[in-house]
C-alpha cells in the first residue's frame, strides 16, 4: 500500500478487499453473491460509510468547510477583525462595543476552523482504527484469529475453568473446502468442430527440499512439463509447493498467487497461441479486458487456496473481539489517575465519542460481513437434495425376490441393453459374460447368469420404477438391502441422514487423511496456508461429533491414525465421546515399514471409543472366536453309524456345485443313500447320509431350525459340506478380549495387492486391507446390523462386510465418500466383489463365481458450492425497502429477503411436480447442467423414513408414488407423491377418490402427501420438508 494515501483510502481498499471486489472476473459460488450487490455495496463503501462518521462525529462536509474557511479568509481582510485580532485588550474592548456581532462571527468561524481540523485527525484516527482491527482477522477470504509475533498482542481464549482446555485457532468455523478440482480441473473451450476440454493438472513437484522451508505457503506454479496436446484435450501442469529464493526473487505484487496466474499465462500464451489455432478463445478477453485463460487459471487457484472456513457464529466473534479490542487498544487505563481534572476529562470526553463512533461503524461493518458469512453458513448447514438415486441388484437376488416369471420382463429389458453388457464386459471380463443374450438362455442356464448386476443407471424411469414396485410386493426393502453409498461431503451426508440412521449404527469404522504432508500436496486434504493442523482438527471435529449421534448404546468407533496427529485426534475423540468412553489403542503392524526419519515406521494406530462403556458387552476375536471342523468321528462301538435325513434347501456346499453319492471319505466315512446333489451352492434334494456323527444331537437341532449350542455353551452357527462332500460345522468360542496389538491381522501390502488383483492398476496408495476391517467390524456387529464409514475411500470396507457375511450373517454398511473415484472404483468394486472374492490381473480368478450377490443403492446428493450455484436473488419491493428503513436494509437484509425464492432453499411451490424439481448441478466443467433431483429418497431422509415398500402406480392416467415404511420411533408411515401442476377442482375431487380407494386398508400413523388432498388426517409435504431441510 502506498505510503502517500490517506487513512480512509486505505480502509477502502481493505474493505474492497475484504468484500472481494479485486475478484470481479470470478463468477462461482460467494463471489456471484458479492458481485450481485457490488454497486449497492461499494456505493456503501465509497459514499454511506464516510458520511455516517462525520454524521456521528457531528463534522463539517467537505464543501461545508471549504465554505468556512473562504468565509474565514474574507472576515480576517476586514479592518475591524484585523483591529481586534492585534489590539490590546483595551483596544479589543473598543472594537467590541463598535461591531460585537461581526466578531462574535468571526469567533465562531474560527472555533469551527479548529473543530474542522481537530476532527480531520479524529476521522483518519477512527479509519485507522478500522482499517487495524478488522486486518487482524481477515485473510483469503476467511476470519480466522491471524497469528501474531509481538509479545504483547495476545488473543483470549474462551475458557471455563477446566482441569485442560483443547483449543485452536479455527474451533469455532466450519471446514468447507473441498478437493475435487486440486488435482485436476477442467473447462470446455468452443472451437469450429465443437468443444475441446482444456484441463489444469497438478503434477509432482521437481524441487528439491533444500530449496524450499517446510513451513511456507504452497502456491500453484506452472511446471516445467510440457504442454499434452490431442484432437479433443489439452492439458497443462501445474505444480503445489512452495516458492525457491530464485523464484521469490522475480515475483511482483501483493498477491504473489495472482502474479504467478499472470505469468503462467504468458508462459502458455508464448507457448501455444501460435501453434495451436484450435484454441484461439482462450486469448478472448471479456468486458474486465481479463483472457478467458486467465480468468480459468485465477478460478483454479483461487476456488484452491481460498474459502476454507464459514464461521458458526461470526457476529458474536467480531462482537467479543471488538470489546476487547476497545478495552486494550483504544481504552488507557492511566486514564483513571488525573491531576487537572478540566483538561482532562475534556480529552477523555473527545476520547470517549471518537470510540463511541469508531464502535459504531465497526458494528455496521460487521453486520455486513456476518451477513454474508451467515448466507454462506445456511447453506452449508441446510440439508442437502437428494441429486440421483440408482439401484444395483445382481441377477440371483431378482429372481430370488420376486421369482424368475415376475422377473422376465425386466430381465428381458436388462440383456438388449448395450451399455449394461458392455459393464459387464469391463467388469469381469468377455469371457465371462454368456456369449448368447437371450431371455430363453439365462432362463436355461440361470446360473451362469446369476452374480451379473443390474444398475438402473442404464435404464428409463419407467423400468426402475417397475423393478423396485416388483421388489417391493414380495420384500421389505430396507430388510434385504446390503447397503447404501453416498457421494457427497461426508459432514453434508450424515447431516442429511441423521434422522433415518441416529442410534442405528452398530460400529463405525474410518481411515481419514492423517494430514501428513503427502496428503496435503497431492489434495487428499487442502489446508489453509499456515493453519494445516488446526484446517485438519476443524474437518475431522465436525464429523466426529456427528458419529457419536450414530451409534447405538453399545457401539463402538474405530478410527486409523499414525502418528501425525495421533494425540490430536485422542484430543478430539475425548472431547465429543468422553474419556470415560475410550476403549483402547489398537496397534497395527503394517508389515513391511518405511522410513520416518531415525527409525522405519512400522505400525499405526486404531482409536477406539464406544457410545457408552456400561452397555458394551464383551467381544471375541474373529482371529479365534470361531472353529470350523468336521462333523464325523470313526464308527465304533463307541460311536455306532446312525441315519440323518438333510431337507432339500437346508445346507450348503463350500465350492463347486457337485454330486456325491455312495461311500466317501477315509477313516471318517459317511455313506449316502441315493444322490446328493447341489445347485447354486444349495442342497437340491432329500438324503439320507449314514455316519459316525460328532456332533448328532447339535446335527438334528441345526436342522430342525433351533437355536443350538454345543456342550460348553459355544453356538453353533452352521453345518455345511465341503468341497468334498463331508459335514462339517462352524461354532463360535466363547467371549474372550481381543489383543491389542494386531501384528497378524494382513498388513497394507495385502491391502493394495487386493486392489490391484480387483482392478489390474495401482489406483490408490496404501489402501487398507478388507481382512482388517472385516477383523475389527467383526468384533461388535451381527447380522441386520449396521457399520457406518464416512471416509470410504476405495470402499474397503463395503467389501470387508461382504467378506464377512460369508459366515451367513446379513451385515449392512453405509459408505460416504466425495470423490470421483466413488464412480470408477468404489461402485465397481461392490459390483465386482458381489460376483466374486477371488480375483487376479483385474478378473474372476479361474472363473469363479463365489460371491454372495448385492442389493444396494447409491445416491449422488447436492453439496454446498452447488447450493451457491442455485442462489436466485429477487429484487425487494419497495415496501419491504421502506418498513426496513433502506440503511438499515442492504448490511443487513438484503440476503436473506432477496433469496427467499431460490430453489436450493426449498421452493414449494415448485414441488408440485415432484419429478421435475430441478437444480443447476456439476457436470465436471460448469455448473449449468439443470438436472431434476430426487424429492422421493430426500423427503424419505429428512422425516427419517425406513422405506419397505415403493410401488409407483399410473391411476386415472397420472402418476403416483406410493412410500411405506417406519421410523426409528416404529411408526408406520404413508408418503404419496404426485403431479398436481396445473389441476382443476375436478382433477382434485378424482384424486380424493383415487387416494382414499388406495389407502382404505393401508394401516399408518402418519401420512404425508404433496400439495393439497381430499384425504383425512394427511400432512402436506411441503412445509414439512421445509422446515426439516433448513437450519
Amino acid at each position: 500500500m502506498a505510503e502517500n494515501t490517506s487513512p480512509l483510502d486505505q480502509l477502502k481498499s481493505f474493505l474492497n478487499q475484504l468484500f472481494q471486489f479485486d475478484s470481479q472476473d470470478l463468477d462461482f459460488g460467494v463471489y456471484k453473491i458479492l458481485h450481485y450487490k457490488r454497486k449497492e455495496i461499494k456505493d456503501f463503501l465509497d459514499n454511506l460509510l464516510v458520511d455516517k462518521v462525520k454524521q456521528q462525529l457531528h463534522v463539517l462536509t467537505a464543501e461545508e468547510t471549504a465554505k468556512v474557511k473562504e468565509q474565514l479568509a474574507d472576515i480576517e481582510r476586514d479592518d475591524i477583525i484585523k483591529g481586534w485580532i492585534n489590539g490590546d485588550e483595551t483596544t479589543r474592548k473598543i472594537l467590541e462595543g463598535i461591531n460585537k456581532d461581526k466578531i462574535n462571527h468571526y469567533l465562531e468561524l474560527k472555533r469551527l476552523s479548529t473543530e474542522v481540523r481537530a476532527s480531520v485527525e479524529t476521522e483518519n484516527h477512527i479509519y485507522n482504527h478500522l482499517s487495524l482491527f478488522f486486518s487482524r482477522y481477515y485473510d483469503k477470504g476467511d476470519f480466522i484469529s491471524k497469528r501474531r509475533f509481538g509479545k504483547n498482542e495476545k488473543y483470549v481464549v474462551p475458557y471455563n475453568g477446566e482441569e485442560t482446555h483443547f483449543h485452536w485457532a479455527n474451533q469455532d468455523q466450519y471446514y468447507v473446502k473441498s478437493s475435487e478440482t486440486f488435482q485436476k480441473f477442467a473447462f470446455k473451450v468452443p472451437t469450429q468442430s465443437g468443444n475441446m476440454v482444456v484441463n489444469f493438472k497438478l503434477t509432482a513437484a521437481q524441487v528439491e527440499q533444500g530449496n524450499v522451508k517446510a513451513d511456507e505457503a504452497n502456491y500453484f506454479i506452472l511446471s516445467d512439463k510440457p504442454a499434452e496436446f490431442n484432437d479433443d484435450e489439452t492439458s497443462f501442469f501445474f505444480e503445489y509447493r512452495p516458492l525457491t529464493d530464485e523464484e521469490k526473487k522475480n515475483i511482483k505484487g501483493n498477491s504473489k498467487q495472482d502474479s504467478l496466474n499472470e505469468m503462467a499465462y504468458e508462459q502458455i500464451r508464448q507457448e501455444t497461441q501460435a501453434k495451436l489455432a484450435a484454441l484461439n478463445a482462450l486469448w478472448k478477453t471479456d468486458d474486465n479486458g481479463i483472457a478467458l485463460l486467465l480468468k480459468k487459471i485465477n478460478h483454479y487457484t483461487r476456488k484452491n487456496k481460498y474459502d476454507f472456513f464459514i464461521h458458526k457464529n461470526l457476529k458474536g466473534f467480531l462482537e467479543r473481539e471488538l470489546d476487547f479490542y476497545i478495552k486494550s487498544e483504544l481504552i488507557n487505563v492511566d486514564d483513571l489517575y488525573v491531576s487537572e481534572a478540566e483538561t482532562h476529562f475534556n480529552r477523555l470526553k473527545h476520547n470517549l465519542k471518537s470510540i463511541k463512533v469508531f464502535k459504531s461503524i465497526a458494528d455496521t461493518i460487521i453486520a455486513f460481513v456476518s451477513q454474508i458469512e451467515d448466507s454462506q453458513k445456511k447453506l452449508w448447514e441446510k440439508k442437502k437434495f437428494v441429486l440421483s438415486t440408482e439401484w444395483v441388484i445382481t441377477i440371483d437376488r431378482l429372481v430370488e425376490y420376486i421369482g424368475l416369471e415376475a422377473a422376465t420382463p425386466i430381465l428381458e429389458e436388462v440383456i438388449k441393453n448395450e451399455k449394461q453388457v458392455a459393464e459387464w464386459v469391463e467388469l469381469f471380463g468377455d469371457e465371462n459374460v454368456p456369449k448368447t443374450l437371450s431371455i430363453d438362455t439365462l432362463k436355461a442356464d440361470l446360473h451362469e447368469w446369476r452374480k451379473l448386476p443390474v444398475d438402473t443407471k442404464y435404464y428409463s424411469h419407467t423400468l426402475k420404477s417397475m423393478l423396485i414396485s416388483e421388489i417391493s410386493v414380495e420384500i421389505e426393502l430396507d430388510d434385504q438391502i446390503d447397503g447404501i453409498v453416498i457421494k457427497s461431503d461426508n459432514y453434508q451426508a450424515l447431516k442429511l441422514i441423521d434422522h433415518t440412521f441416529s442410534s442405528q449404527i452398530k460400529t463405525v469404522y474410518i481411515d481419514p487423511p492423517y494430514n501428513t504432508e503427502k496428503d496435503r500436496t497431492y489434495g487428499k486434504f487442502l489446508y489453509k496456508d499456515g493453519y494445516s493442523r488446526s484446517s485438519w482438527l476443524s474437518l475431522i471435529n465436525e464429523v466426529i461429533k456427528c458419529s457419536k449421534s450414530y451409534l447405538r448404546e453399545d457401539g463402538i468407533l474405530f478410527c486409523s491414525i499414525d502418528d501425525n496427529e495421533n494425540y490430536r485426534l485422542r484430543e478430539i475423540l475425548n472431547v465429543n465421546y468422553g474419556d470415560q468412553n475410550y476403549l483402547y489403542e489398537l496397534i497395527w503392524s503394517l508389515g513391511a515399514g518405511t522410513q520416518a526419519g531415525h527409525f522405519t515406521r512400522s505400525h499405526e494406530y486404531i482409536e477406539t471409543y464406544c457410545y457408552d462403556k456400561t452397555k458394551l458387552q464383551n467381544f471375541s476375536s474373529p482371529d479365534s472366536g470361531y472353529v470350523n471342523h468336521g462333523a464325523l468321528k470313526k464308527i465304533s462301538k463307541a460311536n455306532p453309524a446312525s441315519k440323518v435325513l438333510f431337507p432339500a434347501g437346508k445346507i450348503t456346499i463350500e465350492g463347486n456345485d457337485s454330486s456325491f453319492s455312495g461311500e466317501i471319505g477315509g477313516n471318517e466315512k459317511q455313506i449316502i443313500h441315493g444322490t446328493m446333489e447341489f445347485k447354486n451352492g444349495i442342497l437340491l434334494n432329500d438324503v439320507e447320509i449314514e455316519a459316525g456323527w460328532a456332533m448328532k444331537n447339535q446335527l438334528t437341532s441345526w436342522l430342525a431350525g433351533q437355536e443350538t449350542y454345543d456342550t460348553k455353551g459355544q453356538k453353533v452357527n452352521r453345518f455345511y459340506f465341503n468341497a468334498k462332500g463331508i459335514l462339517w460345522y462352524e461354532k463360535e468360542r466363547t467371549k474372550i478380549n481381543p489383543a491389542t496389538i494386531l501384528n497378524k491381522v494382513a498388513n497394507t501390502k495385502q491391502g493394495s495387492s487386493e486392489l490391484f488383483n480387483l482392478f489390474n492398476t495401482d489406483e490408490f496408495s496404501f489402501p487398507k486391507p478388507s481382512a482388517l476391517i472385516s477383523y475389527l467390524t467383526k468384533l461388535n456387529t451381527d447380522s441386520n446390523e449396521y457399520v457406518l464409514d464416512f471416509f470410504a475411500g476405495s470402499g474397503t470396507t463395503f467389501h470387508a462386510i461382504q467378506e464377512s457375511n460369508r459366515d451367513f450373517a446379513q451385515r449392512k454398511c453405509i459408505l460416504i465418500e466425495q470423490g470421483d473415484y466413488f464412480y470408477t472404483v468404489i461402485i465397481p468394486r461392490i459390483k465386482k466383489i458381489a460376483y466374486t472374492f477371488d480375483w487376479k490381473d483385474g478378473k474372476p480368478k479361474n472363473g469363479s463365481m463365489n460371491g454372495l450377490g448385492v442389493f444396494f443403492k447409491y445416491q449422488r446428493l447436492e453439496q454446498y458450492e452447488e447450493s451457491l450455484e442455485n442462489i436466485a436473488f429477487t429484487a425487494p419491493g419497495e415496501a419491504t425497502q421502506m418498513a426496513l428503513k433502506v440503511d438499515s436494509y442492504l448490511p443487513k437484509y438484503f440476503l436473506d429477503f432477496e433469496t427467499r425464492g431460490s430453489q436450493a432453499l426449498v421452493n414449494t411451490t415448485a414441488m408440485q411436480d415432484p419429478w421435475n424439481y430441478t437444480l443447476k448441478v456439476w457436470d465436471g466443467f460448469t455448473y449449468d447442467t439443470e438436472q431434476a433431483v430426487d424429492l422421493v429418497e430426500t423427503f424419505n431422509y429428512l422425516i427419517g423414513l425406513h422405506m419397505q415398500k415403493c410401488f409407483t402406480k399410473q391411476i386415472n392416467g397420472i402418476k403416483y408414488q406410493f412410500i411405506h415404511g417406519h421410523n426409528n420411533a416404529n411408526k408406520k408411515i404413508v408418503v404419496v407423491w404426485r403431479n398436481v401442476k396445473d389441476w382443476t377442482l375436478d382433477d382434485y375431487r378424482a384424486d380424493g377418490e383415487a387416494l382414499n380407494a388406495e389407502l382404505k386398508e393401508v394401516a399408518r400413523d402418519l401420512l404425508y402427501i404433496n400439495d393439497q388432498a381430499n384425504v383425512d388426517n394427511y400432512q402436506p409435504i411441503e412445509e414439512v420438508f421445509k422446515n426439516k431441510m433448513l437450519p
